[in-house]
């Protein structure tokens, strides 16, 4: 029985029109990085300082603390920029898909690689509330490590009194979701409104695979355990 389903943001519950893609990409790439769409690829999903860490050194850069720090500073500026003149908005039927999760009990987490200034800039232009949307929310920023680590998910679960992972799912639309969902040890449910393919998301590991949030309310009876899967990671 689900108790819990924790939910990425950005291609997952909201759209952001690839905003926050276009400017990561940016960032790095107005330092003097090249890389490849399947290398940026890897970084969608993952907390935003490191991605851009990250990127910038597989893209041929020597990073130092001060260009680590310039690039990231752009990022938010830019991000909250854009956020501010066109803000995100929840995808189709996400909104509704929600409120029948807790209507039906369960809690409603929410995960991303955003800064926690970023999510809140969110919620504030969407009108999304904790305890009315959402039951609890972790940013990539407050954690150890962010996607793929499983430290969100495992903030979530202890803020809302969640002990069992087989009571526990979580949703997103990349393989770091994927990956963060198998660390805790619960189930992982890909969505296909972000970059990756049904296949893509079965060679990462994901128990179920679906169009949208939209349709999990109804798709919960079809979940495997995720327990039943052995993650050694």
């Amino acid at each position: 029985m689900i108790e819990l389903a924790i939910f990425d943001m950005a291609s997952t519950t909201i759209d952001d029109r690839d905003e926050v893609y276009r400017v990561l990409r940016e960032a790095t790439e107005r330092e003097g990085a090249d890389y490849s769409d399947e290398v940026f690829q890897k970084w969608m999903g993952t907390e935003k300082k490191w991605a851009i860490e990250n990127l910038l050194r597989l893209g041929g850069v020597e990073v130092d603390a001060e260009l680590h720090e310039r690039a990231w500073e752009w990022f938010r500026q830019e991000l909250r920029r854009t956020y501010t003149d066109n803000p995100p908005k929840p995808l189709p039927g996400i909104e509704e898909a929600l409120t029948t999760l807790r209507e039906q009990g369960i809690k409603v987490g929410l995960t991303t690689g955003f800064a926690r200034e970023i999510a809140d800039l969110i919620f504030a232009s969407i009108g999304w509330k904790q305890s009315e949307t959402f039951d609890a929310s972790s940013c990539g920023d407050e954690v150890e490590a962010g996607r793929p680590a499983p430290h969100m998910i495992e903030t979530v679960m202890e803020e809302l009194g969640v002990e069992d992972t087989a009571a526990v799912v979580s949703v997103g639309d990349t393989s770091a979701d994927v990956q963060s969902a198998l660390r805790a040890g619960v189930a992982s449910v890909g969505v296909l409104t972000g970059h990756l393919s049904r296949d893509d998301f079965e060679a990462e590991g994901a128990h179920l695979v679906l169009e949208s949030v939209a349709v999990l309310p109804d798709a919960l009876a079809d979940l495997p355990i995720a327990a039943s899967v052995p993650v050694n990671q």
